[in-house]
């Protein structure tokens, strides 16, 4: 089996206009530190942070829309902006991988992030869910996603737009 590449389902319009807001908020605090009459140092340091939040956020804002799932004979590798995730086959439960909707499946839906990114129409990164566990989460859109049981004692939900085509490969 050569490579197969699944692209995440891109960014809804809520999400959109959560990473426009955020960016618009963060660039006017930089002008309010701008200027506010302070210290140098503190005025400086203040502008730093801000900068490479402005940049982090703009990074995952374009980086999310190249974010793929590379699916081999021997792996699956996620290379979604901050984190990468790689198992081997073996770590993956196939016979349990399925599509989920979360209206349906709440216990499933995360819950409290413990290290990533939570915005209206936008999670990625490591969550607490509901029900029990914790899942490595890539979702934009709520309704399809599909569920990867790991052996590593966490799942993967992700958006995946071609799911069928996707569990139809990873249980080869």
């Amino acid at each position: 089996m050569v490579t197969q590449f699944f692209s995440l389902a891109p960014l809804t319009q809520t999400s959109i206009l959560s990473f426009i807001t955020l960016l618009l908020v963060l660039v006017g605090l930089m002008w309010m530190l701008w200027v506010k009459p302070m210290p140098k140092v503190a005025k400086s340091a203040s502008l730093g942070i801000l900068l490479v939040m402005v940049g982090g956020s703009s990074w995952v804002f374009y980086q999310s829309h190249n974010a793929e799932i590379a699916l081999t004979d021997t792996e699956l590798k996620l290379d979604i902006p901050f984190y990468k995730v790689q198992l081997a086959r073996s770590e993956i439960l196939v016979e349990q991988a399925r599509i989920i909707d979360l209206k349906q499946e709440a216990d499933l839906a995360p819950s409290f992030k413990t290290n990533g990114i939570g915005m209206p129409g936008f999670q990625l990164g490591w969550f607490s869910l509901k029900g029990k566990g914790r899942a490595f989460v890539a979702i934009t859109d709520r309704s399809k996603l599909v569920l990867v049981p790991t052996t590593q004692g966490y799942n993967l939900l992700l958006s995946v737009p071609e799911g069928e085509k996707f569990l139809a490969q990873l249980q080869k």
